[in-house]
């Protein structure tokens, strides 16, 4: 098991910073706050993400773009991403900017500006976000259509950008009244990693020490119902080659059952020495792409499969060998090994920059509270069986539990 020394402190603002010393030259500044889409409702599908680009769009202090211009002229990176679970901001830089970095930060937290203005254009910027990647983009409408099949109770239903009649109507105090619920300190923690100066607590104490705000009451989170037969849905497109996703409810990034799955995903999907591009694209032509993973989030994950046909032909067909290879349910030690050792040697890679340090750690304090679940799954990985895998393989990815999204060409 690899070195990972980590402390959790907490704050006298009432949040939690969680500290990962590493001898890289670095250090990464990241702020993990409970604000993703499963915590909207409908109506305001979307405001997370939103709220995420708003954040760059100025405070008391710093003008738009300013912060972005200023940490580029320290020489590092910065960026922030929302899913379902969470919206994460964070600074990859020199340990001797770390000050400027959290100054900055707070100002940003503390006293956003949200000009209406900004507002406006913003919006606008984001629906043209939404026409890009999903309304006019075939896979990405099939993405969207396969987890509103696969999720019927759950928020996970919605897009993480939110419906589009959201997008159009959202108001300025909707998404200042979400900012005051969600970006609170007690639903926020810090994550430095890295080189971390002996001052970084009292850094963040110093800047953030006058946010407040108490603890959110969450939305009730509905349980999915356990599907009992599989569902469909066919779209036509202005696509040149048919193709089809296929989508199964699989358990969320702590269960014990989820790095299982993993290797399963590494074995059917992964690159052209994969299982379903061996089958559909090699030997049967049924295919001109093949592959799949796991989208893993907190409470339950997706796990995926697609095939783009080779012509306009029998999408039938490659549906049928897809979902053949899926139910494939035979695995040799070898196979089992070199999935082993290509997903330890992948995660202990990444694990070597900071950066990457920092969100495992942050992955598994804000969905299992604990910052050390990554190595535990990499335990779990290193002994796992070939008949560990073949249980989970049978559990969850079988007939009834799939979900189906088919995309005809309009010729």
């Amino acid at each position: 098991m690899m070195e990972f020394r980590y402390e959790i402190l907490p704050t006298d603002f009432g949040s939690r910073v969680l500290l990962i010393p590493r001898t890289a030259p670095l250090v990464s500044f990241q702020i993990w706050v409970r604000a993703g889409s499963k915590y909207e409702r409908p109506g305001i599908t979307g405001i997370s993400h939103m709220l995420e680009h708003m954040m760059f769009k100025g405070s008391r202090n710093y003008g738009p773009q300013e912060h972005a211009r200023r940490v580029q002229e320290m020489g590092g990176e910065f960026n922030a991403f929302t899913a379902h679970d969470k919206t994460v901001y964070f600074e990859n830089i020199s340990p001797e900017y770390l000050e400027e970095i959290v100054k900055m930060e707070a100002d940003r937290f503390l006293y956003p500006s949200f000009d209406p203005r900004e507002f406006s254009r913003e919006k606008e910027v984001v629906m043209e976000e939404r026409k890009l990647r999903t309304d006019n983009s075939p896979y990405g409408k099939a993405e969207e259509e396969l987890f509103a099949l696969a999720f019927q109770a759950h928020p996970y239903h919605w897009p993480i950008i939110g419906w589009a009649s959201d997008i159009e109507n959202f108001s300025r105090e909707a998404l200042v009244s979400y900012f005051r619920e969600r970006y609170t300190p007690s639903n926020s923690f810090f994550v430095l990693c890295g080189q971390i100066p002996d001052n970084a607590l009292r850094l963040v104490e110093k800047y953030f020490g006058a946010w407040k705000g108490g603890k959110p009451q969450d939305p009730p989170m509905p349980r999915e119902p356990e599907q009992r037969g599989s569902r469909r849905s066919e779209m036509i497109m202005d696509v040149k080659l048919p193709f089809v996703f296929l989508g199964f409810v699989t358990p969320g990034y702590c269960h014990g059952d989820f790095v299982l799955l993993s290797l399963i995903d590494r074995i059917l999907t992964e690159g052209e020495s994969s299982r379903l591009w061996q089958s559909l694209v090699h030997k049967e032509a049924l295919a001109s792409r093949a592959g799949g993973g796991i989208y893993p989030m907190g409470d339950y994950s997706l796990f995926f499969f697609y095939g783009v046909s080779q012509g306009e032909g029998d999408v039938e067909a490659l549906e049928a060998a897809l979902v053949k290879e899926i139910v494939n349910y035979e695995l040799e030690p070898p196979e089992l090994e070199k999935a082993r050792n290509q997903v330890l040697a992948e995660t202990v890679s990444s694990l070597e920059r900071s950066y990457y340090t920092g969100i495992s750690a942050g992955e598994g304090l804000i969905n299992c509270g604990e910052p050390g679940t990554f190595l535990r799954q990499l335990e779990r990985i290193k002994g796992a069986r070939v008949e560990d895998v073949l249980e989970v393989w049978g559990k969850y990815l079988k007939e009834e539990r799939r979900n189906t999204v088919l995309i005809r060409g309009k010729g």
